[in-house]
């Protein structure tokens, strides 16, 4: 059997890439759609953590590590510094312009720190917030080793870095339309405006954020840097609100446009300090392609 994994993701690297991806997306279409945890626990916790076993029994079953895919200690701190700075700094941006933007409007915005799972609409109190916390750990684990560590590496035996990073951050953006099917079945969206809404809300910035964590991990060949940026950003977006008279997050679309744009920019920052620091960029095809 396991033979039969390594020829067949040696000769058709891109499919095996894409076939792991909906094999995860089975598990995650049932937590929502079947076991409904989102509404009953505020996280799909179960399918984030088969996703991440999903992503391990893969790398062993082609006889590899995790090690192969990006999560080593080599440059560890170098890593987890720069997932740190490319998070912090567009999120101090896009806070600041809704700030302004909102108080321009004269809607008197003002910070405030809850544990809130925008997506399910679940809110709790410290216990809530800490699982809101140990579910990000284990998405970032699952997403970012499926995407950037898997995908990308995958795709590169076939495609040029960018084409590879293109792919698998639109198939990144893709993986998260599932939130407005599941908002159109619980009546969140209703009218063609709405839905359109929330498909561009849920996919163009994912796939912004795809592009920037794929290039982290080709620059920094440590794929503990997209983990930490993945797990600030959501962290981030769960206790993080900015409240009006009008209600909760009511700039959220003003927030993350800004967010993703300087994101993109913070591409920019990856290199250089990279450079700065003499890091060895990921090799031009992955570390997986001994796979024979």
């Amino acid at each position: 059997m396991m033979n039969f994994i390594k020829r067949n993701t040696f000769q058709k690297p891109i499919l095996t890439g894409i076939i792991l991806m909906l094999i995860a997306l089975s598990f995650r279409l049932i937590d929502i759609f079947v076991l409904r945890l989102d509404e009953r626990l505020g996280e799909i916790i179960l399918s984030k953590a088969l996703g991440f076993c999903l992503v391990l029994l893969f790398v062993w079953a082609i006889g590899k590590k995790p090690d192969s895919i990006g999560f080593h200690s080599r440059r560890l701190g170098a890593s987890l510094l720069i997932g740190t700075v490319i998070t912090m700094l567009p999120f101090i941006v896009a806070y600041t312009v809704e700030w302004i933007v909102l108080q321009q409007m004269g809607q008197e915005p003002r910070f405030l720190f809850a544990a809130i799972d925008p997506k399910a609409g679940v809110t709790g109190g410290l216990l809530f917030a800490l699982w809101l916390v140990v579910g990000n750990f284990i998405n970032s684990f699952m997403e970012e080793g499926l995407f950037r560590g898997v995908m990308l590496n995958l795709n590169r035996r076939r495609l040029s870095f960018w084409k590879s990073n293109w792919l698998q951050a639109g198939l990144f953006g893709a993986w998260h339309l599932v939130w407005v099917i599941k908002w159109v079945q619980t009546g969140v969206v209703s009218t063609p405006g709405e839905i359109g809404l929330g498909i561009v809300a849920n996919f163009l910035p994912q796939i912004c954020l795809g592009l920037v964590w794929g290039y982290a991990y080709l620059k920094t060949n440590n794929l503990w840097t997209a983990w930490m940026a993945h797990t600030l950003t959501n962290t981030t977006l769960n206790l993080l609100h900015v409240a009006t008279v009008d209600g909760m997050n009511p700039g959220m679309s003003i927030r993350m446009t800004t967010f993703s744009n300087v994101s993109l920019l913070m591409m920019f920052l990856i290199r250089y300090l990279c450079n700065r620091r003499k890091m060895p960029e990921l090799l031009s095809y992955a570390p997986m392609e001994a796979i024979s």
